[in-house]
């Protein structure tokens, strides 16, 4: 098993709170770093899979009395896909605002529906957990640095989920089942997609063009779905920790793109199993492309990891000028060109330098990147 930076504090939450919201999409370990938590405390627990029909109609009605004859005297209370159930931030609220010996664990593979100020609540007292695929410093940690560096080509082919990665001759069949999962299976208790062979198309044609300037209505037109449509399943899958979508960074200069977007995949083996190519490396024409998709999702993973709220643009101009990644944190910005080749030279815009002198501009390349994926 994967160690997860996240275990000790998420151990210590679960020993001393009433309430731990875990968030993370399917297949991510979320079930397990719960069980080897509870474990370790030595504490028995109830289970609950909200996915399941019969156990949701148990939750349609919440009361301090009925949680409490519903779980039974037992003190620690786990319910997985909770994000299914309609009455969720009711129960919270009990849980937070009578006496009720519970510590209840909520798992979810989709951002569950409670407000923000609930939401805000959880996360300032540090109760909300995103638990993502294993970040390369985690994988180096298990299997040691020098080997993860030997693997790195495989994990741009595909991905760092832990079924994949503890199996890599079942890597593609994980994947294409993974996939499934996602594009056939309601996301939350409002939030549904109901043509799935369309959203497929969807994401193959993002799949293609990753770090490109999206346009829903082109998007749209290619798939057979309506503009509004199509941002709407963006956002309905950026919140299924499936996609990351990055806007623009731009102060008035001329030429620069101002409402645009690029997205990205949060693990490549999904990328890769939407365009139907597993060829290794040396067969590969969008190298760079997989390289970039790699970087950054490991990069917002890792600032996920230690609490960093940062900011994520990327900049571009008419006149394709670009630097593919940019990071706004504690009022500094840094800007980098990636590069999958260790010797090519990358030329930083002109228009870029001087329209933004005080912003730090760095090239990610073969060499450079572990202290990228690891500075804090």
């Amino acid at each position: 098993m994967v160690p997860r930076i996240q275990f000790e504090r998420l151990k210590g939450k679960i020993a001393e709170s009433r309430i731990v919201l875990v968030n993370g999409p399917r297949r991510v370990g979320k079930q397990t770093l719960v069980g080897n938590s509870l474990a370790e405390l030595g504490e028995e627990y109830m289970e609950f899979d909200a996915s399941d029909k019969k156990t949701r109609k148990q939750f349609e009605i919440v009361s301090g009395t009925l949680l409490v004859e519903l779980f039974k005297g037992h003190r620690h209370v786990v319910i997985h896909e909770a994000q299914y159930l309609e009455k969720l931030q009711d129960m919270i609220e009990i849980l937070l605002s009578e006496e009720i010996n519970v510590t209840l664990i909520l798992c979810c593979s989709y951002q569950p529906l409670i407000d923000e100020v609930l939401r805000e609540v959880l996360q300032l007292q540090g109760l909300e957990f995103t638990l993502l695929p294993p970040t390369f410093y985690e994988l180096a940690q298990k299997n040691s640095l020098p080997e993860e560096e030997k693997l790195l080509e495989t994990r741009l082919i595909y991905g760092n989920y832990p079924e994949v990665t503890e199996n890599l001759a079942h890597a593609e069949l994980t994947l294409h089942e993974m996939i499934q999962e996602v594009i056939f299976t309601n996301l939350g208790v409002t939030d549904r997609i109901n043509k799935g062979d369309k959203l497929l198309r969807m994401l193959q044609i993002i799949a293609f063009n990753i770090g490109e300037p999206v346009s829903y209505n082109e998007i749209g037109e290619k798939c057979g779905l309506d503009n509004e449509t199509v941002e709407r399943y963006v956002d309905l899958l950026e919140r299924s920790f499936l996609l990351i979508r990055i806007p623009s960074f731009y102060n008035g200069q001329r030429y620069e793109l101002k409402k645009s977007h690029v997205i990205y995949f949060l693990d490549n083996g999904i990328r890769n199993v939407l365009i139907r190519n597993f060829n290794p490396v040396f067969l590969r024409n969008d190298i760079d492309q997989l390289w970039r998709n790699w970087l950054i999702s490991e990069r917002i993973k890792w600032n996920r990891l230690n609490n960093k709220t940062v900011e994520y643009k990327f900049w571009r101009t008419h006149t394709r000028q670009t630097m593919d990644f940019i990071e706004l944190f504690d009022g500094k910005a840094s800007a980098y060109k990636t590069s999958w080749e260790k010797k090519k030279k990358l030329k930083f815009p002109a228009l870029f330098k001087s329209s933004y002198p005080d912003v730090a501009m760095l090239t990610l390349n073969r060499s450079t990147y572990w202290g990228f994926l690891t500075k804090k």
